[in-house]
């Protein structure tokens, strides 16, 4: 994919993450944000851009680890909630 069109797609998609964020219709919102990340999957897996790719790589080994052995918070009875502990 030509840089250009690179760029371009990711000018759109971060105009509809952010439009969609601002959006009051919290509908609407959530279906800009699934097609800015749309926008950014095609970007990464056709465009084949090594930067990019390095980029998202980067980030998602900076992520947090899950920790093992940690301990479990117990929910108060008082409270409402609807899940099922397990």
């Amino acid at each position: 994919m030509p840089l250009w069109a690179t760029l371009v797609l990711l000018v759109m998609g971060t105009y509809l993450w952010l439009s969609g964020r601002s959006n009051p219709d919290d509908v609407i919102g959530l279906l800009e944000q699934m097609l800015a990340i749309a926008l950014a999957l095609v970007v990464l897996f056709v465009g084949q851009n090594m930067l990019l790719e390095t980029l998202v790589l980067v980030v998602a080994l900076r992520l947090p680890a899950a920790r093992r052995n940690q301990p479990v918070t117990q929910r108060s009875k008082a409270r409402k909630d609807v899940l099922i502990p397990f």
